[in-house]
């Protein structure tokens, strides 16, 4: 397909992931059509669980030429972060564009073999129209919550939440409370149980290493983790540079202390031991520089281990058995006097929009959807995922995802053969499934990979990938945090083609 013919594109959902591809494409000159299923923008941010905020400190967490107004509180709450997001389609025009209350019932190759149809719903009204071009922004937490199938639920006398259910502290009170899971929303949801609620369990099947919002209770964890140093000794990329290779082949003894210390640092400052036997211990089997790039990696809130040390949260270690009318019985017998479940056990995309047939031509698998850059299959010229990607930052990560599709648009770079394209998505396939631990958006994440990703696009785009200014830029290059602010003087001028050059 020759992405330079497009003129017009659909874009399914008005989230992050579909407002930074609106406003990019946008000002390239492409006519935007945005589609969202509720009836106001942000996705995941509009409508979220009791207490719910982003994770990471708020310079992390922007658009990089659009940063957060200065007096935003970090790890900024999620009902301020939504009316940034509508600041944002206001900036930018955005607004006029999104056709709210409208669900995308079908996407298929037109049949003339260019663009796509796209079929709505708005009401009891259906439209279908054609687009060169269809961008899939509806994330990787959609409107799908996941539920566990247990035995005995139909026997338990009290209330199945899912964590989207948790709206309010009312919900909890007074009530034996049981959250199942270890991701965010878990531990917000058993730390919210302890404070409001007569007892709050929490039901663990696999412990995964914290993520301190500072380091030693000191350094703020970016500065650790963000650095093209830390870059350099995480599990090999897939694509690693010759002083990574060197780095974990003579270095190999060296990398693997420096993972053990940090094992060491976490398990002293989140006191993950246990305390002479009087409860589980919280020390993850799995090695911390694996465990990172598991779907649940999180950053606690303050007071979360503490609680569970104090004995305010009851952390029970098991899986869950069945339930009853006299609560939750876990594998080994231990029962759990409960009268309310949260099931803090995450979401599935929804692709329904998507045939069996064109899903299956892509690629779709337990594990989720390996695509080129985490945004094209050649396998469906013209369909494009924005969003497809867990990062650490990802505003920042579809941020550049857009411009790297804009960039294949004007003509600034142009895609590899299919069958290059298909080899890259097999070996993407075959690295992540060699060590990353399961899930099924394994696909998607790439974590504190983020920074290789990040310099692959700007490769492509022709873009320095090295985004340090400055006269100490070598050295900020190796040991200062990587943020949204590092790409704010990327613009749209910078996806100009090349100029071509005379002919002698």
């Amino acid at each position: 397909m020759d992405y330079t013919t497009v003129k017009t594109a659909c874009i399914i959902g008005a989230g992050v992931a579909g407002l930074a591809s609106a406003r990019i494409l946008k000002e390239i000159g492409i006519e935007c059509s945005v589609f969202e299923r509720n009836n106001e923008l942000g996705g995941v941010w509009t409508d979220g669980y009791l207490d719910y905020g982003v994770q990471v400190p708020k310079e992390l967490y922007e658009f990089p030429d659009y940063p957060l107004p200065a007096d935003t509180p970090s790890f900024t709450p999620g009902p301020v972060f939504q009316e940034y997001l509508e600041e944002f389609a206001r900036h930018f025009g955005i607004f006029d564009d999104i056709q709210f209350e409208t669900e995308v019932l079908k996407v298929e190759q037109a049949g003339n073999g260019t663009g796509w149809t796209v079929t709505t719903r708005k009401a009891d009204h259906t439209t279908t129209r054609k687009f060169d071009l269809v961008i899939v922004a509806v994330g990787l937490y959609s409107n799908v919550p996941y539920l566990p199938a247990l035995e005995g639920t139909a026997d338990f006398q009290g209330e199945l939440l899912h964590i989207s259910d948790l709206k309010s502290a009312d919900l909890l009170k007074g009530k034996k409370v049981a959250v199942v899971g270890f991701g965010k929303s878990a531990t917000d949801a058993a730390l919210a149980a302890s404070k409001h609620a007569d007892s709050s369990h929490m039901v663990v099947r696999r412990l995964h290493w914290p993520v301190p919002r500072k380091l030693a209770g000191v350094l703020p964890f970016k500065w650790g983790l963000l650095n093209r140093l830390t870059v350099t000794v995480i599990p090999l990329y897939k694509s690693p540079t010759a002083l990574e290779k060197a780095v974990h082949s003579i270095g190999k003894p060296l990398v693997w202390l420096f993972w053990r210390v940090v094992e060491l640092l976490l398990s002293v400052q989140c006191r993950l031991w246990s305390r002479f036997g009087t409860r589980a211990s919280l020390v993850p089997t799995e090695p911390v520089e694996v465990g990172a790039f598991n779907e649940a990696t999180m950053v606690p809130r303050p007071g979360f281990y503490e609680a569970v040390r104090n004995g305010e949260i009851d952390l029970q270690l098991g899986n869950i058995d069945r339930l009853s009318n006299g609560g939750l019985h876990l594998s080994d017998g231990r029962q759990l006097d409960v009268d309310t479940i949260v099931f803090g056990t995450g979401w599935r995309s929804d692709y329904s929009f998507l045939s069996d047939e064109l899903q299956q031509k892509i690629g779709f698998g337990d594990d989720g959807i390996y695509l080129y850059r985490q945004i094209l299959h050649p396998a469906a010229p013209g369909l494009a995922f924005i969003g497809y990607a867990s990062t650490v930052s990802n505003v920042l990560a579809y941020h550049m995802q857009a411009l790297w599709l804009a960039g294949l648009i004007t003509g600034k770079h142009k895609l590899p053969d299919d069958d290059i394209q298909l080899v890259e998505i097999a070996n993407l396939k075959r690295w992540k499934r060699s060590w990353m631990p399961f899930s099924h958006a394994r696909a998607a994440r790439l974590i504190v990979h983020l920074q290789h990703y990040l310099d692959e696009l700007c490769e492509d785009l022709k873009i320095n990938p090295l985004r340090k200014k400055g006269i100490w830029a070598p050295l900020a290059e190796v040991f200062a945090p990587y943020q949204p602010s590092d790409y704010r003087n990327i613009t749209i001028a910078d996806l100009e083609p090349p100029i071509a050059k005379p002919s002698p």
